[in-house]
C-alpha cells in the first residue's frame, strides 16, 4: 500500500494515534450535521434499544441516548482506536449501563436477534464487504417493526464522493436506487428516502416486517 493509501485507510478503518485523531474529528461539528439532518423524522420511545453501526468516536452514540432517556444504547465498531474514543465520550451512560460499546463487524453482529428498535448507519455502509449477508445481519437483530437507518454524505453522483472512493481502498459509494434495491432484497420493506439535492446528503431507511 502506498503512503497515501495507507493515509486514507484510516477513514475506513482508523489505527493508532493518527486513527484516534480522525475519530475525534468525526465527533465535530462539520459530521454532525449529516446526523442532524438525517434523525430529523426518527421519533425514538423513552426506552429504546438501539444500535450505532460503524460508531466511530461515539457522537452518534451520545444522540441516541439523549432522544431515549431511559434506554439502552449500543454502539459498535471494528477500530480500537474508535472504540477507545466513543467508551470515553459515553463513559457516564456506559458506568449507568445505559451504554454499551463493543467490537464488531456488520457481517457478523455480536447480538441475539429482535434486540433493537432501531439500528443506524452513518457514514460506515460504503466499506462493507458482503453487503446482503450484512443487511440480513440487521435484519436479524431488528424487532419486529424496527427501522434501519442509513446515512451518507455522498449519493454516489457528486464529483466529491467520487473522490473519495478513489483515495479509500475497498471504498463502495452507493446511490438511493441501489440501497433501496439491497434493502428489498434483505427483505426490509416501508423503504423510504430523503435526498438534499445541495449538499448531496441521502438517508435510506427500511423496517423489519411485523411477522415473518
Amino acid at each position: 500500500m502506498n503512503p497515501i493509501h495507507k493515509y486514507y485507510a484510516n477513514f475506513r478503518y482508523p489505527k493508532g494515534l493518527l486513527g484516534r485523531y480522525l475519530v475525534k474529528a468525526m465527533n465535530g461539528e462539520r459530521h454532525q450535521a449529516l446526523a442532524k439532518w438525517a434523525m430529523t423524522d426518527v421519533n425514538l420511545k423513552d426506552s429504546a434499544h438501539a444500535l450505532d453501526i460503524g460508531c466511530g468516536g461515539g457522537a452518534n452514540v451520545a444522540r441516541l441516548l439523549q432522544m431515549s432517556p431511559n434506554g439502552k444504547i449500543s454502539g459498535m465498531d471494528i477500530s480500537k482506536a474508535a472504540l477507545k474514543v466513543a467508551r470515553s465520550l459515553n463513559k457516564k451512560a456506559i458506568a449507568d449501563k445505559r451504554c454499551y460499546i463493543v467490537g464488531g463487524t456488520a457481517k457478523q453482529l455480536p447480538f441475539i436477534k429482535d434486540t433493537f428498535d432501531l439500528v443506524t448507519a452513518f457514514e460506515t455502509i460504503y466499506y462493507w464487504p458482503m453487503l446482503q449477508e450484512c443487511l440480513s445481519e440487521v435484519l436479524r437483530v431488528l424487532k419486529p417493526g424496527g427501522k434501519f437507518l442509513i446515512a451518507n454524505e455522498t449519493d454516489g453522483h457528486d464529483p466529491e464522493g467520487k473522490k473519495w472512493a478513489k483515495l479509500i481502498e475497498h471504498m463502495y459509494i452507493y446511490t438511493i436506487d441501489e440501497l433501496k434495491e439491497h434493502l428489498a432484497q434483505a427483505g426490509f420493506i416501508n423503504i423510504e428516502a430523503r435526498h438534499d439535492a445541495d449538499t448531496h446528503y441521502i438517508c435510506v431507511t427500511g423496517s423489519k416486517p411485523e411477522t415473518a
